[in-house]
């Protein structure tokens, strides 16, 4: 399996983004902000999980 290739769009926003997070230094906002993102992080797993089962039936 090939590994999953970034939009040029995707590597600039990564890229912005990590900027931004360097800059936090609230305990409080980047503990908001892990939170989200392990959230977002098991939705996408279940998405793909589901597409992935709809490609089987």
């Amino acid at each position: 399996m090939e590994p999953i290739a970034l939009t040029l769009g995707q590597q600039f926003d990564l890229e912005q983004r990590t900027r931004d997070i360097s800059t936090i230094t609230d305990v409080k906002e980047l503990q908001e902000m892990s939170k989200d993102l392990l959230l977002a992080w098991q939705k996408e797993i279940a998405r793909s999980r589901a597409a992935a089962c709809s490609q089987l039936k």
